[in-house]
């Protein structure tokens, strides 16, 4: 009889236990959350949001964050800068003297919130902002101190503050863009080198700064609880960053500013009620001179290197141009590369080179010759003959030349000279003399990046390469993508795409 009143004793308080982790968004000491299916997060008192584990990129990859709770996308808002994706069974923990820990499933620990003393409770706030209070009432570490790429309505960003793009929308890694207020008041975009922590030359800048008269430079870019958005001077003074008539009620209307992976800021709003169809719409954005800027260092850095950027709309459109292919199809904002690796070797022949021609395509930074006057053949012909010559620009009369990596690509209607990339003609995979000679169509690679979703859903795999399944047009495809090339592999394509063209 004993044992049976210490069991059921026993597994009631093991129950509590886990209940009492949390009360009215408060956190104790000592609760943790686990990396699983079917683990309740922390929720703040109104249910808004919940902090915890979200499951992305599939069943054993999760990101410790906090996201909006009520509406059907969940959307996350704050995740940690350091090792933020993590594999099933990592664990975060509360932990007096040292606020949250984040280790793996073996226990390695991954990121904390740093040491800080008396740790009494956590609470996350109806704000989106978690916090870790000590006995006195006094916070001691907070998520808004913290940003991850997205600001929320009472959130400040302090002189120094930081906010850092994702590398893309499934990709939680620091990206290449960042919001800065700096320390002389000046608010800025700009984009960084993401191996070195680098800032380039900003592309959008307020102009808050004051070098004459401190006491008027920025001090803190404030986002009211209205939504609107304004930089407060030392001074007491406001400069808008939005206007009071750019937000949507913030009784009805979620809101949040997000640094998009593309570099743009947005301010986003979604219905508070709304149907299960209802999704986030742009309302404000700040883009600078994205794609166009190049500043006194030479580089904005829209997109990755030998990249276009190409501003069709209110969002940069970056796109690899002919001759060139995405080093990660996964990031179509990366570095791409050429399609043929040029030879140096002492001798080697020029004949089988030629070139691709691309209207209003510029790479404004990459010169490292200028030839006057020249005719186009007389142009073409003298990188024909200089290996390091990947590309010219030519205008009628100049001819630059440009050797690789190339920079701050951009295409418009403002650039009225026309780019030649330098390809191999029996080589690239544009129709040449040696090219397949079938009546079937051909697509450029970023085409069939589209059609497969990336190279999403394997098919099957051959001897000199991996198919996979895609749409064109509606119709579902087979697309076999090479993953290594050689001349007996070339003649063994060849063959089996001839084959295909017969039959079919």
């Amino acid at each position: 009889m004993a044992l049976i009143i210490y069991f059921i004793l026993l597994t009631s308080l093991q129950t509590y236990s886990v209940v009492a982790q949390q009360r009215n968004g408060s956190v104790l000491v000592g609760a943790s959350l686990r990396a699983q299916d079917g683990i309740e997060p922390w929720l703040s008192p109104s249910g808004d949001f919940a902090f915890g584990f979200k499951q992305i990129q599939g069943k054993d990859n999760f990101v410790l964050s906090i996201w909006y709770a009520k509406i059907p996308d969940q959307t996350i808002i704050w995740y940690p800068q350091t090792n933020p994706t993590v594999s099933k069974g990592s664990k975060v923990e509360l932990i007096n003297r040292r606020g949250f820990v984040l280790s793996d499933h073996q226990g390695k620990e991954l990121w904390s919130s740093g040491s800080i003393s008396d740790v009494a409770y956590g609470v996350m706030n109806d704000t989106g902002n978690f916090v870790i209070v000590d006995s006195d009432s006094v916070n001691l570490w907070e998520s808004f101190n913290n940003p991850a790429d997205t600001m929320l309505p009472t959130q400040a960003l302090q002189r120094g503050g930081v906010i850092n793009s994702k590398l893309s929308q499934t990709n939680f890694s620091k990206g290449r863009f960042q919001l800065r207020l700096l320390q002389d008041g000046n608010l800025v975009l700009n984009s960084r080198d993401i191996a070195f922590d680098f800032a380039y030359a900003p592309y959008y800048e307020s102009k808050t700064d004051d070098p004459s008269n401190s006491s008027n430079s920025g001090s803190q870019m404030i986002f009211d609880a209205t939504g609107y958005m304004y930089i407060l001077r030392r001074n007491g003074q406001r400069s808008e960053v939005t206007t009071r008539n750019t937000t949507l009620s913030s009784e009805q209307y979620y809101h949040r500013l997000t640094l998009d992976p593309d570099g743009v800021l947005t301010l986003y709003a979604h219905p508070k009620n709304s149907p299960g169809n209802a999704s986030w719409e742009s309302i404000w954005v700040e883009r600078g001179n994205l794609c166009s800027y190049v500043g006194i260092l030479g580089d904005s850095r829209a997109c990755g290197f030998n990249n276009v950027c190409n501003l069709k709309t209110e969002r940069p459109n970056c796109e690899c141009p002919q001759g060139f292919s995405l080093q990660d199809p996964n990031d179509p904002n990366g570095d791409c590369k050429l399609d043929f690796t040029p030879r140096c070797d002492v001798g080697a022949s020029n004949e089988d080179l030629g070139f691709i021609e691309l209207n209003n395509v510029n790479w404004p930074q990459s010169d490292y010759m200028r030839i006057t006057p020249i005719d186009e053949q007389g142009c073409k012909n003298n990188c024909k003959e200089d290996c390091f010559c990947a590309v010219v620009i030519y205008n009628n009369i100049d001819c630059f030349k440009k050797r690789l990596p190339l920079t701050n690509g951009r295409k418009g209607t403002s650039e009225i000279s026309k780019a030649l990339v330098k390809i191999r003609k029996d080589k690239n995979h544009y129709p040449s003399s040696k090219a397949i000679n079938t009546n079937l169509l051909h697509f450029t690679y970023q085409e069939l990046v589209k059609a497969t979703n990336v190279f999403k859903e394997e098919l099957g795999k051959g001897a000199f390469g991996i198919v996979y399944k895609g749409v064109i047009d509606t119709k579902v495809v087979a697309v076999k993508k090479l993953d290594r090339v050689f001349d007996d592999g070339e003649k063994e394509f060849q063959a089996e795409v001839n084959a295909i063209a017969i039959t079919h």
